[in-house]
């Protein structure tokens, strides 16, 4: 009896042998500059005390997390709790032994070191590489540069993550042609990203490594120190990460001449919706270049008249790869609103041709536009006027006149007064009427206006009366050119012109 007793105390103190213990690892001791390391603490048994660490080797805890397991063993309970502990080592690093207590045990951790090395260029004949080239490295500003990035990976090569950083020029803008183009050469799988880059400013530029991120799962087995239990082993797995860096460029850019920002070759035009319109009615004039070069570069147009209401759109630019060359279409729109005839002065486009080696001018021709029904404003001093003489021409009877002239000079004053007033009186019920009508037509137009372009073409004209009108017209034109969904009251249109 003596001797069970014996032998459970033995096995009880054994067991909690077993299941007491600390250990520290990493995920990985070899790593690139600034990677992240996992440094992880495990402690079995009881309640732990891990240590408060707010940098390692002088580099800061980026983040800390704490997980749990619980297993059953032979009728026994295993805890084990883990802390790890991130940093990023731009240099090697020793991490030191810390202190864990366990049921009122304190333990102390192996140090570690951890490697930082510097990546190299990758071998083209290795498992995984990773290159870039362009078709030129002597350009203008503006001048597109086909760039490609390939990653080249062997048939039986195992890679269970692959992650390429993304490419990053300064004083460049870079254009992407969308998912990578795969293709196979001898043992070879090779992924090809095609770029365009178009430099923005002239000098000497070298393009960075793009990097290529190789993970591969590693597993480990632990197994408990005194039983040899194939129930106590454990699989434990982290992903190791290898590095490979492409190969550097160098781009030589110059600049364009005469100030041009535009290099390419391309054509211009212009065209009108009619060539004939009635007064304060829109002509709708288009703007068109098309070519090859830098289009995405080209600035909005401006067009100054006097006497004529000009309305301009944004531009519109479709571009994309054709013949294997980069180029596309630019269209711009211009409403212009006048009350009498006016020219469309011609217009210039000037880009650097880089097959002549010279600066070209497209012109486009003048288009006039004949202005029907043009309204005559007349002046209130010239109605005035107009009026005085009129009563002037009208001839009195003989007879009258020899019986005014008996009559008081103050009378004259009287009847010169009162004619005065009747012809006030006249000129502000002629222009209270012409008023009222000019409103009622604007009325009638708004009731009968279908859709925002009717209503846009009535209302432009009155763009000037005052903030509302041009609340109203700067809605509109967002809902015929940039897809707006701005909801108009013909009710709050009309009730303004009746005020």
């Amino acid at each position: 009896m003596k001797n069970t007793l014996g032998k459970i105390l033995i096995i009880s103190l054994l067991s909690s042998t077993l299941f007491a213990g600390v250990k520290a690892y990493v995920d990985n001791d070899t790593i690139y500059s600034g990677d992240a390391v996992h440094y992880t603490i495990s402690a079995d048994g009881g309640d732990p005390k891990f240590p408060t660490i707010n940098s390692i080797g002088g580099y800061s805890i980026l983040g800390v997390s704490t997980s749990k397991s619980v297993n059953v063993i032979n009728g026994n309970y295993k805890s084990t709790v883990f802390k790890i502990y991130s940093f990023s080592p731009t240099k090697s690093v020793t991490i030191p032994s810390y202190e864990v207590s366990v049921d009122g045990k304190v333990y102390k951790t192996d140090e570690l070191a951890i490697k930082v090395v510097k990546p190299t260029a990758s071998n083209s004949d290795g498992d995984f590489s990773i290159s870039m080239n362009i078709d030129k490295n002597n350009v203008f500003v503006g001048e597109p540069i086909k760039l490609d990035v390939k990653f080249k990976y062997k048939l039986d090569a195992k890679a269970d993550k692959i992650t390429l950083s993304p490419l990053k020029m300064s004083n460049f803008w870079i254009k992407s042609s969308g998912d990578p183009v795969k293709s196979t050469q001898n043992d070879f799988i090779i992924q090809t990203y095609h770029y365009l880059v178009f430099p923005q400013k002239q000098g000497d530029f070298e393009v960075s490594p793009v990097e290529a991120d190789v993970g591969i799962i590693k597993r480990t087995r632990t197994r408990g120190n005194i039983f040899d239990n194939p129930f106590i082993d454990q699989m434990a797995q982290s992903i190791g990460w290898k590095k490979f860096l492409s190969n550097t460029l160098k781009i030589h850019v110059k600049p364009l001449p005469d100030n041009l920002e535009v290099i390419g070759s391309f054509d211009i035009k212009t065209s009108v919706d009619t060539i004939e319109v009635k007064a304060n009615k829109p002509v709708n004039l288009t703007i068109k270049i098309d070519g090859f070069g830098n289009i995405d570069d080209i600035k909005k147009f401006t067009i100054d008249f006097d006497n004529v209401v000009v309305y301009s759109d944004e531009p519109v630019i479709k571009s994309g790869i054709n013949s294997g060359k980069y180029g596309g279409e630019f269209t711009q729109k211009i409403a212009l609103i006048a009350d009498k005839n006016f020219t469309i002065p011609a217009l210039k486009f000037s880009y650097f041709d880089k097959n002549l080696n010279k600066k070209v001018t497209r012109e486009t021709k003048p288009i006039f536009i004949k202005v029907k029904g043009s309204a005559t404003v007349v002046a209130t001093p010239t109605l005035k006027s107009s009026s005085v003489e009129v009563a002037k021409k009208v001839p009195l009877p003989v007879a009258q006149m020899s019986v005014s002239q008996s009559f008081p000079n103050y009378l004259y004053l009287l009847f010169g007064f009162m004619a005065g007033v009747i012809v006030t009186i006249i000129y502000f019920k002629i222009n209270r009427l012409k008023k009222v009508k000019e409103e009622s037509s604007i009325i009638k137009k708004i009731q009968k206006a279908k859709g925002d372009r009717a209503l846009f073409e009535i209302l432009l004209p009155y763009e000037e009366n005052g903030e509302f009108i041009k609340a109203i017209l700067e809605k509109l034109e967002e809902n015929l050119y940039s897809n707006g969904k701005n909801k108009i009251s013909k009710k709050e249109v009309i009730e303004y012109f009746y005020e």
